[in-house]
């Protein structure tokens, strides 16, 4: 019986250029390393919106990556600017209880 290649699904928060280019870097390094990867970047403009195409990475992929950073905390948390952070407070909600994420001290 063959394997299927396991998806995986990275959300992340758009901290700056530099980090969605280490994001990307890291996903092209898993899709080389044999897995089906998939992050925003890999699209301009789904057809079905963004809060679908999220949804749906995330329910057909096998392993959801989370990288978590304090943007990332902080728009979960829905402590940013209005309008800011969208896609990670529709992600998070998503795929991570509430009770996963605490603050560092």
């Amino acid at each position: 019986m063959a394997m299927s290649t396991p998806k995986i699904f990275i959300s992340y928060s758009h901290d700056s250029s530099q980090h969605q280019a280490r994001v990307l870097a890291l996903s092209n390094r898993l899709r080389t390393d044999g897995f089906d990867c998939n992050i925003d970047q890999y699209e301009v403009s789904p057809n079905e919106g963004w809060p679908r195409w999220m949804s749906r990475q995330i329910r057909e992929a096998d392993f959801v990556l989370v990288i978590c950073t304090e943007t990332y905390l902080r728009r979960f948390n829905g402590d940013e600017a209005p309008g800011v952070g969208k896609g990670v407070r529709w992600e998070s909600m998503l795929t991570i209880p509430p009770r996963c994420i605490k603050p560092s001290s």
